[in-house]
């Protein structure tokens, strides 16, 4: 709800500048800004009409909304108005103001929680309730009277509006606080930097790794359900051609989508379900192209 006043607001600014350009006689035009022409076909639409959109709404971010939402949650209220409005505001990990960097880089962090079909936004990860921006920015959303001491701890239920991560199975107790490994499943209440079980980096707090499961699996799922209706049309047309005696499309290229179809709903389904193998080949193929271009 805090989300949608404070787009209204935006929008409510950007229509404001629109009334003043009409008032003016419109001294700027799209058309006199950017080569645009009526488009006749997707091609070029994505030629002529695309390019000048995305500069308006790459504008309107850097220009409006990112100095609104840094400006006013770094500020003394802690909060957009949308925010002040629900009475929530945004703390550090220990109920303090942030800065106006650490405000930038939460901001520029929503994109991805976006861009991830939503669901930085819908999953928990943490038992503090963090999105993944709050989660990396070390930063929490909380209810404006809360007063933080020393002690102070947020409830360890997730809330009805997240999912409870990961799918826990019967009889066994599905809890997000301590630190899990990656790699060995070695589950402990201390913080290290490395596992004390294996040794190895990837030694994390337990709702992350529940957490990015949970995203891994839903977005590999869907990416294999897309798959696998190419599959389905590719080998339908190949069928059809093959009929008619036409060059269709090479089944070494037909094996390779069905393969990645095979692969993206396996490790999907199995890291939605609590297998870590997904994750731990993702996690080993970055580190081994970040040791490649270290050396």
């Amino acid at each position: 709800m805090a989300r949608f006043i404070d787009l209204c607001i935006v929008l409510l600014v950007c229509g404001i500048f629109y009334l003043i350009n009409q008032a003016l006689g419109f001294p700027l035009r799209y058309t006199r800004l950017f080569n645009w022409q009526w488009p006749e076909s997707a091609t070029m639409f994505m030629t002529y009409d695309l390019p000048g959109m995305l500069v308006i709404f790459t504008g309107i971010k850097l220009l409006m909304t990112y100095p609104y939402f840094a400006l006013m949650e770094s500020s003394r209220r802690q909060g957009t108005l949308g925010k002040q409005l629900m009475r929530i505001k945004v703390t550090g990990l220990d109920g303090a103001r942030i800065s106006f960097g650490r405000a930038t880089g939460r901001y520029f962090l929503k994109g991805v929680s976006s861009f991830e079909f939503m669901l930085g936004y819908l999953i928990s990860f943490s038992d503090q309730r963090q999105t993944w921006h709050d989660y990396m920015a070390k930063t929490l959303v909380v209810r404006s009277h809360i007063h933080f001491s020393p002690h102070y701890l947020m409830p360890k239920i997730p809330s009805r509006w997240m999912f409870d991560v990961p799918f826990s199975k019967p009889g066994k107790q599905n809890t997000s606080s301590g630190y899990e490994c990656i790699w060995c499943d070695y589950q402990a209440a201390e913080q290290r930097t490395n596992c004390p079980g294996c040794g190895r980096a990837g030694y994390a707090p337990a709702g992350a790794v529940r957490a990015m499961m949970l995203m891994a699996g839903v977005i590999f799922s869907l990416l294999g359900g897309l798959l696998a209706y190419v599959t389905f049309w590719v080998v339908s047309e190949r069928l059809a051609d093959d009929r008619t005696a036409r060059a269709g499309t090479p089944w070494a290229i037909i094996f390779i989508i069905f393969t990645a179809c095979v692969l993206c709903l396996s490790g999907g389904l199995s890291s939605i379900l609590g297998k870590k193998w997904l994750m731990r080949l993702i996690i080993g193929i970055a580190a081994g192209r970040r040791a490649r271009s270290d050396g």
